[in-house]
């Protein structure tokens, strides 16, 4: 039975501890859901967004509005974790990491297929335990797997794109689809998708299948802890965060920049309003202090694209979403 609650505060279900009341909170714990919610959906007259793990949203707040203008899917779809052996070929169309390890013929593939709702930190511990290589570099990123695939998310010269072989959406159109990568455009920090030559829209993504080369668990668990410590020591990963706040930009000749080192060069890091910040560690990361607000947030976000705009003539372009 699709579980629905009515005037739910999401302060505490984001990262960055940050959201005001929406009016209707629907967790989705299967397909069945799905279907149930299309027709729970047709009955309202307000949008939903999904909410996944609650990373990399900033959510209005009392600050702002007294109830949000929309309703919340929680996407908490999870399957166990059976490797299936994968004979990978050269011909198919196949993630970028398995033609690398094609062409140095290596040939030990395994195939997951990974619920939308499954959090990244245990996936990467069963990769970990297992030695499947490819994601590494999400370690510490508290998010389930669908929110990764939504922005093909990276860090540490990995991303979702490398690994990734089908995805699984639910659209109210069309039900239940598969979607293989020639129906994909993963993009830096973005995801699209397309199905009767029609680009996609209003989608919920409800599981998907990676493919990982097989590797010593040695490499793999030394990898993933060298990432984490790097992280650990350039990030602040005990604060209350959304992770980077702006995409890194490119420079004159196409070439990605540290947008973290623009603030840095502006004098942004630790600049303060409120009880919102950027982060001392890193000047990327927008802090939420304990008493922050979004529009105090939201006042941050601007002067820092204002100033590296007049400083370096850099347009900015946020990371994390932003929900008002």
């Amino acid at each position: 039975m699709l579980q629905v609650q009515h005037n739910v505060s999401l302060k505490n279900k984001t990262t960055l501890r940050l959201g005001g009341i929406t009016p209707y909170y629907v967790k989705i714990k299967s397909k069945q859901d799905l279907l149930d919610f299309a027709e729970f959906e047709d009955t309202l007259k307000i949008p939903f967004k999904i909410l996944g793990g609650g990373s990399n949203l900033l959510i209005a707040d009392e600050s702002m509005c007294r109830e949000l203008p929309f309703g919340v899917l929680d996407i908490d779809i999870t399957d166990e974790l059976i490797p299936a052996p994968f004979a990978a070929e050269e011909k198919d169309m196949l993630p970028p990491l398995v033609l690398n390890y094609l062409e140095k013929k290596h040939r030990n593939f395994v195939k997951l297929h990974v619920g939308a709702g499954s959090k990244i930190p245990a996936l990467l511990q069963y990769c970990k335990e297992n030695g499947l290589t490819g994601l590494e570099g999400l370690v510490g990123i508290p998010c389930r797997a669908g929110g990764t695939i939504a922005m093909n998310a990276g860090a540490y010269r990995t991303e979702i794109n490398d690994v990734l072989l089908r995805v699984e959406l639910f659209h109210k159109k069309y039900g239940i689809i598969n979607l293989t990568r020639e129906n994909m455009r993963l993009n830096y920090r973005k995801a699209e998708f397309t199905y009767n030559n029609a680009l996609l829209q209003d989608y919920i993504i409800t599981g998907a299948d990676f493919i990982f080369p097989v590797i010593d668990k040695k490499i793999v668990k030394e990898t993933t802890e060298k990432n984490y410590q790097t992280k650990k020591n350039t990030q602040p990963i005990q604060a209350f965060t959304a992770g980077c706040a702006f995409k890194n930009p490119c420079n004159e000749i196409g070439e990605k920049i540290s947008a973290g080192l623009l603030l840095d060069k502006a004098g942004l890091k630790n600049m303060h309003i409120g009880g919102m910040q950027f982060s001392k560690i890193h000047a990327s990361f927008l802090e939420n202090t304990g008493s922050g607000h979004t529009k105090e947030a939201i006042e941050l976000i601007s002067v820092a694209k204002d100033k590296i705009l007049t400083l370096f003539n850099i347009q900015l372009e946020e990371e994390i979403k932003i929900w008002k």
